[in-house]
């Protein structure tokens, strides 16, 4: 019986590598080798620090895309060779595999951005198939398709087709393709973005939504009513009192709290969940009454606030029927509240745009409009009444 030939493994010529960053995280690229010629790039891929099971997802994730580039560079390698490859990866790259690219990296963002990069990543992925060019190349994306899928986002439905997506979710997905685009842009890929190409009126708006708030009179209603949750009345008095979102109230230390210079007024030192902005906040004695008392070993102020979001939104329907109080509150409006109470009672913008930790004092005259506008309704009421 003769011996058994050695079987000869064909060497690859693409191989994923892994190189460990200072900060914990995994840098992945491909090292290409073929007749001769080496080449190593870069994906901007990362896998972070498998520390929950949402960070293994994300990794999981990130080797399956790398996993599909490295086979697409297999394919190209063989039909083009490695001597053009700038002009191979400029051709070869489509709009759907560059803004997954896109989306993985997270760039220190909060939870909540990254989850509004993969919902623009699906609706694009929407809209490719609602065209039949689920692999347009990213080359290919001009002025009309730019268009085109800014009028698809307006009328394409989600949840079963019961819902539409509002205007600012609109807004928000265009200007999360925008953006994935101009980084293209800068990293060689595409000449120009498209939608540069657009006029101002061909794109979404920012509308200037009237921002529901409570008056000082219904606030002293909801403070008179019972809560189903008397940890959720106490957040959001809280907040109406101090402008906090409900992700900084979640993530609220005691540690953040400090006694001011004169030794009597205590302030919140915070750095804001979604903007990364570290706010300074007097606490009054109003707002005071409502912080929780102090558990022993536990740092968070309103740790008993466990129950989901959604339960809070419900519960505080229920709170504002009780109150008698007819307006559509949601818990972001405590914010509105604050911001608007400040201003009646006298408060400056620029005080008002520190408290609230505004990037620009723009964002708070929309309070100060809507404050003038109250005034007007006020004084109007006294017209006729002397006729």
């Amino acid at each position: 019986m003769g011996r058994k030939k050695k079987e000869i493994k064909m060497k690859e010529p693409v191989r994923i590598r892994e190189k460990r960053l200072n900060d914990g995280n995994v840098s992945l690229y491909l090292d290409i080798y073929y007749r001769g010629a080496r080449k190593k790039e870069g994906l901007k891929l990362y896998l972070v620090p498998e520390v929950s099971s949402a960070a293994k997802l994300q990794n999981a994730n990130t080797r399956k895309l790398a996993e599909q580039i490295k086979a697409q560079r297999i394919l190209d390698i063989q039909q083009q060779g490695i001597v053009n490859w700038e002009d191979v990866k400029k051709s070869k790259m489509t709009l759907s595999a560059w803004v997954e690219q896109y989306t993985t990296e997270d760039c220190g963002l909060s939870p909540a951005s990254m989850r509004s990069k993969r919902n623009a990543q699906a609706r694009v992925e929407q809209y490719l198939l609602h065209i039949g060019k689920p692999d347009l190349a990213l080359t290919e994306v001009d002025k009309d398709f730019c268009k085109g899928f800014i009028a698809f986002l307006k009328t394409c439905t989600f949840n079963n087709g019961k819902k539409t997506l509002g205007s600012t979710t609109c807004r928000i997905f265009v200007n999360r393709l925008a953006a994935a685009l101009s980084k293209a842009v800068r990293d060689g890929l595409i000449d120009r973005n498209p939608f540069k190409l657009l006029e101002t009126k061909e794109k979404p708006q920012k509308a200037n939504a009237m921002r529901e708030f409570l008056t000082i009179d219904e606030l002293r209603q909801l403070i008179a009513t019972p809560c189903r949750y008397d940890i959720v009345k106490k957040a959001f008095l809280f907040s109406c009192f101090t402008g906090l979102r409900y992700s900084d109230m979640m993530t609220l230390k005691w540690s953040e709290i400090h006694k001011a210079a004169d030794g009597k007024t205590l302030y919140i030192e915070h750095e804001q969940v979604k903007t990364k902005n570290r706010v300074t906040i007097p606490l009054s004695d109003e707002a005071l009454k409502w912080m929780p008392r102090k558990a022993k070993d536990i740092d968070t102020v309103f740790h008993q606030l466990r129950i989901t979001s959604t339960t809070v939104e419900v519960v505080l329907g229920e709170w504002m029927q009780e109150a008698g109080i007819q307006k559509h509150i949601t818990y972001h409006c405590s914010r509105h509240t604050a911001a608007t109470l400040l201003l009646t009672l006298g408060a400056d913008l620029y005080t008002v745009s520190k408290i609230l930790g505004h990037k620009s004092i723009r964002m708070t005259e929309i309070y100060a409009k809507i404050v003038d506008k109250k005034k007007i309704e006020t004084m109007n009421l006294v017209n006729n009444m002397f006729v």
